[in-house]
Parts: C-alpha cells; structure tokens; sequence
C-alpha cells in the first residue's frame, strides 16, 4: 500500500542515512574530483533541486564554473566554453536526460542507476523505496551525497542536521512569498516546485534585494504570507521589520552554520519540514496529491523540444 505523506516524512532521515551507509562514498568522491572545468548541471522537478545542489557544490569545491539549468534550456544555451554537463536524475531514464547528453560535452550522471556511455555517479537507494507524488527523499539523498563529498565525508554533521526538526505553525495562505537568494536557491527551488506542484498554494520567489525595488506591491494587494530564509544580514533584519506588518504572517528560517553550502542544505529540509506544515493546516497529502489531469498527458512526453 501506498504510503502517506507523514510515513514518508517518518522514514526521510532513514533512508538518507541508509544511502550514505550503503553508497561508496570514496568511489563518488574520485569521480567528483573529475570536473574541474566549466560544467553545467541539469535537472527536472525535484531532480532540479539537487542540480542546483550540485552546481553549488561543484564550483566551491572543485574551484571551477558551474550553473545550474533545466533540461530542456540547454538545447538553446551556447555551449562554447562548458566541458562537462552533470544530469541529475533517481532513475536516470527520462527525457531530460537524454537531452542533456545529446551535445559533445563530457557526461555525467548522478542516479541510483548506471547508463552506458557516460561518468556514472552512483548511489544507493535499497531502504524501503520512496512512492511519493512530491519527491523527498528522492531529492534529499543525493544532496547528501553531495553535501559528504563536500564535507569530505563528515556523515556526523548530516546526522545532526537531520536531528533538526522544527515544527512550522503556519496560518493557511494561498499564496506564500519567498525572500531567498542565490545563497538560498537550493531551499526556495524545493518550496517553489513542492507548493506548485501539490497545488496547496501559490509561491512567488523574490530575490532579497531585488524585492526593495517594488515587489511588496504584490502583499498590498493580496491576503498572502511570506517565507524568509534569514542569514540575519542588515538586509534581512530590516526586511523582517518592515514586512512583518503587512503580511497575515512570515516564516522566518534562521541560519544555522557559516557556510554557505552547508546551510543550503539546511535550508532545504527545513523547507521540507515547512511544506509538512503547510500541507496538514490545508488538509492535503504531499505523497497523494490529487493532481491534474494534464499531468498523465505530459509526464511522459518524449518528442522534440
């Protein structure tokens, strides 16, 4: 039987640790340590979320350009000066993939599955598989991955992360405005797709800065609620100041470790744990969403793009 979303939520920390136990975490680190040049990263959904993971990880890291993009951008992006393309995909079959891999750049793939004639990147995934319409632990597993090969394998400061469990008392909105930012990407892509995706509410991702230019004329005119990510900056000291008043509420993330990369991962599950909390005050299930009929008509869409 299917399970719901508060047994997928209760098995996540599992099935993360379960994977950076049953995965060679030397092996992915050899072929890591392989791009060292210009690589764009690629995704779709919530695969998305861990491409942008990656591209964070790969350029800190490895000291070398990396950028995050959708399948589907890379057939109109000029290629010249990129090496390498890193797709991002758990089962590693789909269409995105293949359009990802159809130029001369050199592959990569990070799945549970190998493809021939590419860099695999494999994890694994054997714990009690993930039947969820929104993708958690599909989406938090290889971050780990990625977060171990970053940290050079401190599986200890994973397990403390997973350890944070906040409980978010929200109010229910129809629309959430999120404060994010490239230092923050990672966690307000995983809120974004998982709000529009499941259908629970409508999100609006507003770069901190770039909101200071008139994009608080949205919460003027609309009942919504805001999501903060707060690195405790003057900027979003002053932001949760001045906002608070006008919205029905603000979730405000709080910043838990100094470095970046770290505390995108961070942010990321407390987003998870945020979007739980959204999805019981509207009484919807994030693993059983009633979803559109469109979907069974464009999931599988295999023709040119």
């Amino acid at each position: 039987m299917k399970l719901n979303m508060y047994e997928n939520y209760n098995l996540l920390e599992r099935r993360v640790l379960d994977t950076l136990t049953k995965t060679d975490l030397e092996k992915i680190q050899k072929a890591l340590q392989q791009i060292k040049t210009p690589t764009i990263c690629t995704g779709v959904g919530g695969s998305n979320v861990v491409s942008n993971f990656a591209s964070k990880v790969i350029s800190k890291k490895n000291n070398c350009i990396a950028e995050n993009c959708e399948p589907r951008s890379i057939i109109y992006r000029n290629l010249n000066g990129y090496d390498n393309v890193l797709a991002c995909s758990y089962s590693g079959e789909n269409l995105g993939v293949e359009t990802s891999f159809n130029n001369n750049l050199n592959k990569y793939l990070l799945s549970t599955q190998q493809k021939e004639d590419v860099n695999n990147i494999t994890y694994e995934s054997n714990f009690a598989k993930e039947d969820s319409f929104i993708s958690l632990a599909a989406t938090l597993m290889p971050m780990s991955i990625l977060l171990a090969y970053y940290t050079d394998n401190d599986i200890a400061l994973i397990r403390e992360i997973l350890s944070t469990k906040k409980e978010y008392l929200t109010k229910i909105s129809k629309i959430y405005e999120i404060l994010s930012g490239y230092d923050t990407s990672t966690a307000s892509i995983f809120l974004e797709s998982t709000l529009t995706e499941s259908g629970i509410a409508i999100p609006i991702v507003h770069d901190k800065y770039g909101y200071c230019h008139g994009r608080s004329t949205t919460s003027k005119n609309n009942d919504s609620s805001a999501i903060i990510f707060n690195k405790n900056t003057e900027l979003d000291q002053k932001l949760i100041f001045e906002i608070s008043p006008h919205y029905k509420e603000v979730v405000q993330i709080d910043s838990r470790y100094h470095d970046q990369i770290i505390d995108d991962f961070f942010f990321t599950y407390q987003s998870m744990l945020l979007a739980k909390s959204i999805a019981t005050n509207t009484n919807k299930d994030l693993s059983r969403v009633e979803y559109s009929p469109l979907v069974k008509k464009l999931y599988y869409f295999e023709g040119g793009m």
